[in-house]
Parts: C-alpha cells; structure tokens; sequence
C-alpha cells in the first residue's frame, strides 16, 4: 500500500493542450466537436450535396423556359388571323392582313420583353427570393433531419452515457449541438443562397446578356441582408423544435418526424382553425381567428415578407417584425430549456 501512494502521477506529454476551464471555452471546444463530428459523416456530405443540386436545378428550370422563349419565331408573337366578320379594332386584337416589316418588328419587340420578363427571376434582385425560398424549402427538411440525427443518435447508439463522464455539464452538450446546427444553418444558407444568385447571374449572361444594378442601393443591401437573417432563423426555430423533439423521445425518428410532420400540418391545421373561427361569431371566433398568428410557420412567413416587400416591392403582412420575433423567441425558449430541463432529469445509465 505504502509503495502506490508514492507512486508519482504520469506527466502529461508537450503536445496535449487542455485550453482554458470556463464555461464559454469548454462549449466552444465542443461546439468544434461536434462540427467535426458532422463533417465526417457520409449523411452531412449527401445532405450537402442535396441542397447545392436542389438550388441549381430550380434556376436550371427557369432557364429553360427563357431558352424556349428564344428559340420560338417572332411570327408567334403576331396577334391570331381575324375570323370571318371580326375586324381588328372590335373584340379581341387579330390580323386582317399578310404580316408586314412593321408588324414582324413589333413581333420582334414582343417576343424580346417576354424574355426580359422570363428571365427576370434569374438576375438580382428576383434571384436572391427564388434562392431564398428554395433554400428555406430544401433547408427546412435537412436541417430537421440533421438536428433530429444528432441528437436523437446519441441515444440510439448509447453514445450518451459515455458523454456525460467526459466532465462537461449537461447543459454544456445541449448548448454544442445548438451551437453546431445554428453554425451549420448559417454556413449552409448563405452558401445555398449565393451560389443560387451566381447560377442565376451566368445563366442570365449566358441566354439574355447584363443586367442593371440600379436597385442596388444601401437600403436595399440593409433589407437583403434581413431577409437572409430571417430566413436562416426560420430554418433554426425548427432545428430546435427536432432537438426537443429528440430529446424528448431519445430516437432520432421522433425528432425528425415530428418536426417534419409538424411543418407539414401547421398551414392546414392553420387554415381550418381560422375558417371555423370565421363560422363562429362572437369572441370565441375572434380568438380561433387570432390563433394562426402564433404558429411558427406564419410568423416566419411574415419576417421573410415583410423584408421581401422592401427588396421587391411586394405586399407585406399583416403580422409586424416585432410580434412575428417575439412569438419565435418564446418558442425558441421553451424548446431550448424543455430539453435542458429533460436532459438535466433524465438518467442515461440504464
């Protein structure tokens, strides 16, 4: 007995650098753990892979309609021969004579606005909205996919208990993960979003030409930038909801399903909560009319609009920034602290 306790402890080697003990550090450090941990999976890549092909095969898609438009002969721009009896001033625009240069010319101009028109969505600023809602589109289903994996898989294989003996509090690998979604959600949208603006950018050189940047001014770059942000806390709110979910359940299908199903219901659950109340008169219509102003899906909708409405001039919401961020806050809280709370109670030993 008396020789082991004078036995002196190993020294740890130069090359092992523990870094510093707070709180903030350590959820650093294992944020970068968990990153890595998804970089190195085979899903992260194919998911990755998804999103860039889903976005450059939307814009792929909008030009092929401009190639059409192009390729299509002036003279099906000329308004349809008259009909016996039709003159060309009464009822719908006709031709009551062989197509001269001036009406092929018109033709011309016609089909040259068309394709103007087409490839508007292909240039900014159109592009950054299509970008913008095919990344929030495709975004939603990966990111509830990865966040439900991450979390729910460390319960399915056991992981877990081996965790929570490495010294770092419960709450630390919470905050990792969504420290690592919130990472992978902001490094993945803006990617997806500019390489759908720069797809859209050659496509519209390569079949229409330039483009103007007179919309380019700093109010607009302001609401741009808003409308990414908004977008990117869409795609979060619902990657916390598959974390709690995860938690919850301890399977990577209930977060996943149940994130997934929940995106999928809410606008008809929606939609038929606000049309009962519509039926119902008094107060209680007025309040199930109120109640779609609080799903999650309505008031995400409302902050990419009510940007979009500044960057393209389109109708905005009747839901303000300020309610539809209050309402994502507080679900944001309870399904951050509902998880901490079941992962502070729950044992993992067995």
């Amino acid at each position: 007995m008396s020789t082991i306790s004078q036995m002196s402890t190993p020294a740890r080697r130069q090359s092992v650098v523990m870094g510093q003990q707070d709180f903030l550090s350590v959820v650093l450090r294992l944020i970068g753990v968990e990153l890595y941990k998804i970089r190195r999976r085979g899903m992260s890549k194919v998911l990755s892979i998804i999103y860039a092909l889903c976005v450059i095969g939307i814009f792929l898609l909008l030009s092929t309609i401009v190639t059409f438009t192009l390729n299509a002969p002036a003279a099906s721009f000329l308004p349809p021969p008259c009909s016996p009896g039709q003159t060309s001033t009464v009822g719908p625009p006709c031709l009551n004579h062989t197509p001269t240069q001036a009406d092929l010319a018109q033709a011309q101009q016609l089909k040259q606005d068309q394709v103007n028109r087409n490839a508007e969505p292909l240039r900014l600023p159109s592009s950054l909205n299509v970008a913008g809602q095919t990344a929030r589109s495709v975004g939603l289903i990966l990111i509830i996919i990865l966040a439900g994996t991450i979390v729910g898989g460390e319960y399915g294989v056991g992981t877990v208990r081996l965790m929570l003996t490495r010294g770092p509090t419960r709450l630390q690998f919470l905050l990792s993960k969504v420290g690592a979604l919130l990472a992978c959600i902001i490094i993945g949208f803006l990617a997806v979003i500019l390489l759908g603006v720069a797809t859209g950018a050659v496509l519209n050189a390569a079949l229409v030409g330039g483009q103007s940047f007179a919309f380019l001014t700093w109010f607009w770059a302001g609401h741009a930038i808003l409308y990414v942000l908004a977008g990117m806390l869409g795609l979060f709110v619902y990657a916390m909801m598959a974390l709690f979910l995860g938690t919850l359940g301890r399977a990577t299908a209930v977060g996943v399903a149940g994130a997934l199903a929940w995106s999928l219901l809410e606008g008809p659950i929606g939609g038929g909560i606000a049309l009962l109340g519509g039926v119902i008169n008094g107060p209680l219509g007025n309040f199930l009319k109120a109640v779609p102003d609080y799903f999650i899906g309505n008031n995400i909708e409302a902050l990419v609009a009510n940007q979009t409405r500044y960057a393209l001039n389109v109708p905005a919401t009747p839901l303000s920034d300020v309610h539809a961020l209050l309402v994502l806050m507080v679900y944001l809280s309870i399904f951050i602290s509902v998880a901490w709370w079941l992962s502070e109670r729950r044992d993992v030993t067995n």
